[in-house]
C-alpha cells in the first residue's frame, strides 16, 4: 500500500489554480521532497494532505484512506506535522508536546523530546516539563525542535514537513535537520521546501507555478 497518494488533485482560489491535476505517489517508508518557488502551490498541497483544504477535484489518500475520513482522534497517530512556525498552546512544556491528548503519556512526550534533541533544554528549566511555556523561553531553533517532538510523540507512520528550516541560521539548521533525520527513521516523510536539503536524502519532485 502507498503511504501517500494523490490523483488528479486540483485546488483553486477564485480564478487562480494553485494545484492542477497533481498525481503523486509516496511509497511506505519513502522520503520525498517537493521543491519549488514561492507561489508554486507547495503549501496548498501540504494543506490538502492535512485535510485543511478540500480539493476542487481529484483525491488524496494517506494509508489508503481519504484524508477527509480521518478523524481528529486518529490523525495524530497516522500523521505528524512540522510547520514553519511553532503554534504555542496554553500550559506547560509537556502540554506543548501532548496537546492535551490522553493517548500521549508523559513518557511518550519525553521520549519524543529526546529524539528531537530538546530534552536537555527542557530539563534545565525551573520545573522541567511542568514549566509554564512562555514566549521567549526558547530560541527559534529550540521551538522548531519542540515542534518535531510534538509531531513524533504519537509515533505516526507519516511525517509532513513544511519549510522546516526557514529563517534559521546555518548552525541551528544543521541541528534541526539532524533531529529530523532521527525522527524520520522508519517513517514515510513528505517535505515541502523552496530548496533541496541533501541531509534528508530521498526523492525530489519539482512543483511549478501554474500559468
Amino acid at each position: 500500500m502507498n503511504a501517500i497518494e494523490t490523483h488528479a488533485l486540483t485546488r483553486r482560489f477564485g480564478p487562480r489554480t494553485a494545484v492542477d491535476g497533481l498525481d503523486l505517489t509516496v511509497r511506505q517508508g519513502e522520503q520525498v521532497m517537493l521543491v519549488g518557488r514561492t507561489g508554486a502551490g507547495k503549501s496548498t498541497v501540504f494543506n490538502l494532505l492535512l485535510g485543511l483544504y478540500q480539493p476542487e477535484a481529484g483525491t488524496v489518500t494517506i494509508g489508503g484512506v481519504d484524508v477527509s475520513r480521518i478523524s481528529d482522534q486518529e490523525r495524530r497517530t497516522c500523521i505528524g506535522c512540522v510547520e514553519q512556525h511553532f503554534s504555542r498552546v496554553p500550559g506547560s512544556v509537556l502540554d506543548q508536546i501532548t496537546l492535551g491528548d490522553p493517548q500521549i503519556t508523559a513518557a511518550m512526550a519525553k521520549n519524543a523530546a529526546q529524539l528531537a534533541g530538546i530534552d536537555a533544554a527542557v530539563q534545565a528549566l525551573p520545573k522541567g516539563y511542568d514549566t509554564v511555556c512562555m514566549e521567549g523561553m526558547f530560541s527559534q531553533g529550540e521551538w522548531q525542535l519542540l515542534s518535531i517532538a510534538r509531531a513524533a510523540a504519537a509515533d505516526p507512520a507519516v511525517l509532513l514537513l513544511d519549510e522546516i528550516t526557514a529563517n534559521l541560521d546555518a548552525e541551528t539548521e544543521v541541528r534541526v535537520l539532524e533531529a529530523l533525520r532521527r525522527a524520520s527513521e522508519g517513517r514515510t516523510v513528505l517535505s515541502v521546501s523552496h530548496r533541496i536539503y541533501e541531509n534528508l536524502g530521498g526523492r525530489t519532485i519539482e512543483v511549478r507555478a501554474q500559468a
